[in-house]
């Protein structure tokens, strides 16, 4: 597969293919926070269904990286199947979105929408993140979400919100791709879900060839997110710091007077 491509500063990854007036458009980030696996390690089929990863040295379960493994796996096999499309691979989305946040954003100019698969599970279709909107209701309406049992749910902060936020102007969604309990040693993939994915992915490159429009919301805050403390979705380290301090002061405070209570 002869796919040209294109490496940024920053590490991110741009592919292409075909070449059309605009183009659907699917993302992936390529880390994860599992530690570096060892010449013991191994992913597993099992029974035909399930993909688990065991260290059979340490003989112990470890994490896949599934997250975004999966995802990357979409992006590749629709650089394979599709006519046309577009790809980007992005670095350092769990420690805060750093590779898409300096993402080239004209790369997405001519982009009809971006999809992202990097959601847990099997049936979330997240259409909004931290209070920011990602896509338009006549999106949503166009693409028979439910025919592939998904539906809109709100969700945390990945690489197609910091594209939001650097201004992309057209609908994105964030999909479940079929894997559990990442960022553990018990992570897993349920092969049949992945796959569903995917066909939904098809199924929207299929049958929506035009431009879905949405203006990002002005104005919108951001609060702290699930994996990281600083940066766009987190407290700023000032914050951090103050906020910390007064909870342990409020904790010793606390302290002193149970143990006066106490005497």
């Amino acid at each position: 597969m002869e796919i040209p491509f294109r490496q940024d500063r920053y590490g991110n990854i741009y592919a292409v293919k075909g070449n059309r007036e605009s183009y659907p458009c699917v993302v992936a980030h390529m880390d994860e926070v599992h530690r570096r696996k060892t010449g013991s390690y191994a992913a597993h089929l099992v029974a035909d269904s399930m993909i688990v990863g065991y260290d059979h040295k340490r003989k112990r379960m470890t994490g896949i990286g599934a997250d975004d493994k999966n995802g990357i796996w979409i992006c590749l096999k629709c650089l394979e199947d599709c006519k046309t499309v577009k790809c980007a691979f992005f670095v350092q989305e769990e420690v805060g979105c750093i590779g898409s946040s300096h993402a080239d954003m004209p790369f997405f100019s001519d982009c009809r929408f971006v999809i992202q698969c990097d959601r847990k599970g099997n049936g979330d279709m997240v259409t909004q993140i931290n209070g920011m909107k990602l896509c338009s209701n006549e999106f949503i309406s166009a693409i028979d979400v439910r025919k592939y049992g998904y539906k809109p749910a709100q969700g945390l902060n990945t690489d197609v919100a910091a594209l939001k936020r650097n201004g992309l102007e057209v609908s994105c969604i964030n999909l479940s791709c079929g894997y559990y309990e990442p960022h553990t040693d018990n992570e897993y993939t349920v092969v049949a879900d992945l796959c569903k994915c995917y066909r939904f992915v098809r199924h929207i490159i299929c049958c929506h060839k035009g431009i879905s429009m949405h203006i990002p919301e002005a104005g919108k805050k951001t609060f702290p997110g699930y994996y990281e403390l600083f940066g766009l979705t987190g407290y700023s380290e000032e914050d951090y710091i103050r906020l910390s301090e007064e909870k342990y002061m409020g904790h010793t405070k606390t302290t002193k007077t149970s143990s006066k209570n106490k005497f």
